[in-house]
């Protein structure tokens, strides 16, 4: 009798519970960027507000790369743990560091950028790089009514991660703009503090309006995706629809999801790879803090990692290429070096570094974590109302539900999971990530014309 009255107890409390948090009135975020913003320490009435659209070349220094030369010939190493657990393996990184030393050539890597049209403009009191690819002339272009598309990289990417993935588009007559993130690269930083993601949102914006886009599309992986559905938010005239390979979706009942899903894990997830993904809840959320401590560096204390991060090359591949590692799920194979040249080439690694390293922007591009915990995290919160396409791989970070997902997304267009690749999709696996995203194009498309999209209102 007295467990019966326990379990009926229980059960009553468990619907409480349920009832309350289904019911519950779900407070409504709208995303506004700041009017007017300037990020530069020198005042406006001061500055030179040049808004012209100015060409630009990479080019780095010999100095530069003698001096780069310098200090991989006096590194200071030690012997690493077995795995990845304890974090970069010395056993990958240091012939890593021995091809970048000895045969890794930069000036071949600056052709191969310079192959692309790359231009500067201010923006608020700070200048922006991108990247600006036309389809050739011969080209079909006129097949769709919007075939113009903003890529946007993440951390620790860069815009390099689209070399492989812009020709692909422009050859199915695609125009595209690449940018820089501010304090990343090629761009400039920020002089003042507050320059998140929304904030960027905005300038990135800004840029189509200033080139003249109508019309665009956006796709972008890690804080791309982030930026991507905050331009969704607050440029919803001149937005068509965004396409990501990051989903940050909490659940919209976390309660529910995790009280309940805990005892009845049937009932909350019932595809049974979202039930593996997602429980044990303190298993998963382990993991997650494991993998996220980085995380916690970057938005708390980002100058001080900077600090050691700018001075040494080595230190800084450290850091970068680690999570290239672990985040294209190498690190859990007992050969992770094979794994990782089946990924990408030594070069593509390097190069990738190496314009952290030659702009000294790894300290800036860590505050941007946080400007986003101080500023930012409420906007992860409002509804995404326009045309959205995702692109689901296997090894990224984070992969919530896809019930989580559409209550977030309100149009979810297209949602496919892929059969391989992780975070660094655009660089790793183009011939996925490029089809997907002119699928959800074509799709979208078609849609509009047939006055299916529910266009939101303007803002």
């Amino acid at each position: 009798m007295k467990a019966r009255t326990l379990i009926a107890g229980f059960i009553g409390i468990t619907a409480i519970i349920i009832a309350y948090v289904m019911l519950k009135p779900e407070k409504e975020v709208i995303v506004k960027a700041k009017k007017n913003p300037w990020w530069s320490a020198t005042p406006p009435q001061l500055a030179n507000n040049d808004t012209s659209i100015r060409p630009f070349k990479v080019h780095v220094e010999q100095n530069v790369l003698d001096d780069l030369k310098a200090r991989l010939n006096n590194i200071r190493t030690y012997r690493s743990m077995p795995g990845w657990d304890y974090g970069t393996q010395s056993q990958y990184l240091l012939p890593i560091i021995e091809y970048w030393k000895n045969e890794y050539d930069w000036r071949k890597q600056e052709k191969i950028l310079n192959s692309f049209d790359h231009f500067k403009t201010n923006m608020y009191g700070i200048d922006i790089h991108f990247i600006h690819a036309k389809p050739k002339s011969d080209v079909q272009t006129n097949s769709l009514p919007v075939k113009v598309v903003l890529l946007i990289h993440g951390w620790p990417g860069s815009v390099f991660e689209f070399y492989k993935a812009i020709p692909m588009l422009t050859k199915q007559g695609y125009t595209v703009v690449a940018p820089s993130l501010p304090g990343y690269g090629f761009s400039d930083a920020p002089e003042v503090s507050g320059l998140g993601p929304v904030e960027t949102a905005s300038i990135f914006a800004k840029l189509m309006n200033r080139l003249g886009y109508e019309k665009y599309y956006v796709q972008g992986g890690d804080w791309g995706a982030a930026i991507a559905s905050d331009i969704a938010k607050i440029d919803t005239r001149h937005c068509r629809g965004i396409h990501i390979n990051l989903i940050v979706a909490q659940s919209p009942n976390p309660i529910y999801t995790y009280g309940v899903g805990s005892i009845f894990p049937s009932l909350v997830f019932p595809d049974p790879e979202e039930r593996k993904r997602h429980l044990p809840v303190l298993d998963r959320a382990l993991d997650l803090l494991h993998e996220a401590s980085y995380f916690m560096i970057q938005s708390t204390r980002p100058d001080t990692p900077g600090f050691a991060l700018n001075d040494s090359p080595t230190g800084l591949a450290a850091w970068i290429l680690e999570k290239f590692v672990r985040w294209s799920g190498c690190a859990f194979e007992e050969d992770y070096t094979a794994c990782m040249e089946k990924k990408f080439t030594k070069d593509e690694l390097i190069t990738n570094v190496m314009i952290y390293w030659v702009t000294q922007s790894i300290t800036t591009s860590m505050r941007y974590y946080k400007e986003y915990f101080a500023n930012d995290m409420e906007a992860r919160k409002a509804k995404v109302l326009i045309p959205t396409g995702i692109a689901d791989f296997p090894y990224e970070l984070v992969r919530p539900p896809l019930s989580w997902i559409k209550h977030l997304f309100k149009q979810v267009i297209t949602y496919n999971s892929m059969p391989e690749g992780g975070h660094f999709a655009a660089l790793e696996r183009p011939n996925l990530l490029v089809p997907d995203f002119i699928n959800f194009v074509i799709k979208t498309e078609e849609l509009y014309a047939q006055d299916k999209i529910e266009i939101p209102q303007a803002n």
